[in-house]
């Protein structure tokens, strides 16, 4: 694993700075992946320009974090599961959808379950994109969403990458959602 260190505001190089204090303050606190890819400027804030577009787009916040959870467990992200679990559950997640995400199962909603379907084949690369998306449409979501949805895949996408390069610690407001992959 590459030593990443977990910079503070103080201690982060001088152009992440106010990206973190932007992070502090609308969180509370920086969280672990975002004070370790502050060692790169460049990555944080296109990580942080990736959220905020996603959360432009037109799925709701519930959704754009399921459909995060679902890359985290495809890809094994333990930090993101749990991460995106909190943010899911304060959003107003449903329970159920929630523990469906977390299991790489599928939610009883037909577009939840349709969406988090083609997450998983866009995250595995699998042939069945073209269905997946087909299927999605079919829910009534506009090809905007299902466009907006490749813009939820990417960002934590993105922070899959650090966390498989650095093994990122768990913050402790995210400890109550940890998880690990099962067989």
């Amino acid at each position: 694993m590459l030593e990443l260190e977990t910079h503070t505001l103080t201690t982060a190089p001088a152009p992440s700075q106010p990206l973190l204090k932007g992070m502090h303050d609308a969180l509370g606190f920086v969280p672990n992946l975002a004070a370790r890819m502050s060692e790169s400027p460049a990555l944080l804030e296109a990580f942080l320009k990736l959220r905020e577009a996603n959360a432009k787009g037109s799925l709701d916040p519930v959704t754009r974090e399921l459909i995060a959870i679902a890359v985290a467990t495809e890809t094994g992200c333990t930090y993101c599961v749990a991460a995106h679990s909190t943010f899911a559950r304060k959003q107003g997640g449903l329970e159920a959808a929630v523990a469906a995400a977390r299991k790489g199962g599928d939610p009883d909603d037909a577009r939840l379950r349709a969406l988090l379907r083609f997450t998983r084949s866009v995250v595995q690369r699998r042939a069945d994109v073209p269905e997946r998306a087909a299927e999605v449409l079919a829910t009534g979501l506009t090809t905007a969403g299902l466009l907006d949805a490749l813009v939820a895949i990417a960002v934590p996408m993105m922070a899959t990458s650090v966390h498989q390069l650095a093994a990122v610690p768990l913050d402790a407001a995210f400890q109550p959602e940890a998880w690990a992959r099962t067989a």
